[in-house]
């Protein structure tokens, strides 16, 4: 009963979301592949299809790929992998040098969804963290494909929604095959909603693993400054932070990167009134050949390369953390013994968060005055760098092994 009315639901709002796609420019630039793309053209054979809805879901695909492709050689696994922004999809086809079948996941229709499997074969479906597709998940149950959902968590603001309708998702679930929760407590929510308890296992969270080489210390890098991952609603603050240490150290080095490309125009317009500007763009070759930048600050316009700027910042400061957003990956930093400093707006990535609080690795600031303080504070101390470097790479290495157990519970789905 419960397909009948999903469907219903779904092709009576399809006109509706493809005309207000139209005046979406991020819906408008891939609602047609969205909607009749196939892997007929380009057939895969038991394949991996790996759903990466966005950039840090897409990041976490593109770990456990090379972990696969590095570590079980011996099964010649081939990959597709799907996401839902057109800026993901291109990042990960750059940073497979298009060696991997990478597409828009189709609408949640039963005909498209048919349409892109027909002509391939899979052994399995994982889905990145938690996206609840009942067409995906029902037409793979009905063609024996198992679906898997990876490094699964559950955030507070969607838990009540997911409660709410779980007498309708618990029909969904069942035919999900494993759930790999993040913690014991994301693993109890799943269950809260209706998922049967013995599918459901906590694996750690996989974010951790990343197999990085090169560190640095403190001591190496330059005086820079990274404001990663910059929401709209944190601009304002931000630039009145930027302006103070500039005034208190005419030689640091700022970096800038929005969350979103939109707001890049937004920015080196106001920044520019009063600093030299360059793009990331235009400079990141330059900057690879380790040639000085003759700039004040330096504006992230790129996808894909904030890791590397946090690996030659002394500081990095972590967006969508000093506003309701819910926080941005507050790790990446600390794969390089960045200490890193963010806001109190991080209830998905809480744990990740105390953990750090806990050991000293990062500082959680209440405002923009409390983020000027801190981080001029670090400034003027090298050795507390270095040392709360130190311990952000001990946390890092804590939980390495959680991809390890993440991929035999694959290998034990998919065989």
């Amino acid at each position: 009963m419960w397909k009948v009315i999903y469907n219903v639901l779904v092709y009576v709002a399809l006109p509706f979301f493809v005309f207000f796609a139209l005046f979406k420019r991020k819906l408008r630039r891939n609602i047609g592949e969205r909607l009749f793309n196939s892997t007929k053209a380009t057939p895969v054979k038991n394949a991996l299809w790996i759903h990466a809805a966005s950039i840090g879901e897409a990041v976490i695909a593109e770990t456990l790929i090379n972990f696969l492709r590095k570590n079980k050689r011996e099964l010649n696994l081939e990959f597709v992998v799907t996401t839902n922004t057109f800026y993901t999809k291109d990042l990960l086809l750059r940073k497979f040098n298009n060696a991997i079948n990478i597409y828009s996941l189709p609408l949640d229709l039963g005909l498209a969804i048919d349409r892109f499997i027909d002509g391939s074969t899979f052994k399995a479906i994982i889905i990145v963290e938690t996206e609840i597709w009942p067409n995906l998940i029902w037409t793979a149950k009905k063609r024996g494909i198992p679906v898997v959902i990876l490094n699964g968590r559950i955030s507070d603001r969607t838990l009540p929604s997911y409660k709410r309708f779980s007498f309708f998702l618990r029909d969904v679930l069942s035919d999900i095959d494993m759930v790999m929760a993040q913690s014991e407590e994301h693993r109890r929510r799943y269950i809260s909603i209706g998922m049967e308890p013995h599918k459901v296992i906590t694996t750690g969270n996989i974010k951790y693993y990343r197999d990085i080489k090169g560190q640095e210390s403190s001591m190496q890098k330059g005086d820079i400054v990274t404001f990663g991952s910059i929401k709209e609603k944190e601009m304002e603050g931000v630039f009145s932070v930027i302006k103070r240490l500039k005034g208190d150290m005419p030689g640091l080095s700022i970096y800038i990167a929005p969350r979103e490309l939109n707001l890049v125009s937004p920015i080196e317009y106001e920044l520019g009134k009063v600093f030299r500007i360059t793009r990331y763009s235009t400079i990141k070759t330059r900057l690879g050949q380790g040639q000085p930048v003759d700039a004040d600050i330096v504006l992230v316009d790129t996808v894909g390369d904030l890791l590397d700027i946090y690996k030659k910042s002394r500081i990095a400061f972590v967006g969508g953390s000093l506003a309701p957003y819910g926080g941005q990956n507050i790790l990446e930093p600390l794969f390089f013994g960045t200490p890193v400093v963010f806001g109190p707006f991080i209830e998905n990535f809480k744990e990740i968060a105390d953990l750090i609080i806990a050991k000293k690795a990062g500082i959680m600031v209440k405002d923009y005055e409390e983020l000027y303080d801190n981080i001029r504070y670090l400034l003027g101390h090298h050795e507390k760098v270095e040392e709360m470097g130190e311990k952000g790479r001990d946390i890092i290495d804590m939980h390495r092994g959680y991809m390890e157990k993440t991929v035999d519970n694959i290998m034990q789905i998919i065989d």
